[in-house]
């Protein structure tokens, strides 16, 4: 039985390898609508906006009456020039309602999200203030 699982798992393993399925983390390609979560980090920034963020700038950081757009064109995440500068500015005033109320790794699982959602986070980057000052917006 043991001999037969083996089997099964090595043919497995092969069929894919052989495959042109993708192994691991992607990025969508330009003009995809679709936001692919590239780390555990963006993964968890993902989960804290819906928990925390959604509800003034929208399930997919498009934007709402009471906030603004944070993914997509138009959004305005430029004009801070670096994430260390973003991180700062949303570490005092957001949430709106509880301004400084997250714990620091979480604004910057928050800001990986965003980032990584527009194409501004490197593949593969955890970000965080090693990295943030010289990690560029405005590109």
């Amino acid at each position: 039985m043991v001999r037969g699982r083996s089997l099964l798992v090595a043919g497995l393993a092969t069929l894919l390898l052989a495959s042109d399925l993708p192994l691991g983390p992607q990025r969508p390609a330009a003009g995809a609508p679709a936001l692919i979560v590239q780390t555990e980090q963006v993964a968890r920034g993902r989960e804290i906006f819906a928990l925390q963020c959604s509800r003034c700038h929208g399930d997919q950081g498009q934007g709402t009456e009471d906030g603004p757009r944070l993914v997509g064109p138009g959004n305005g995440l430029h004009g801070y020039q670096t994430a260390q500068k973003l991180f700062e500015f949303v570490r005092s005033e957001m949430p709106a309602t509880a301004p400084g109320s997250l714990q620091a790794q979480e604004y910057w699982d928050v800001l990986a999200f965003l980032l990584d959602a527009n194409r501004l986070l490197p593949p593969g980057t955890t970000l965080g203030p090693e990295n943030a000052p010289d990690l560029r917006l405005d590109r």
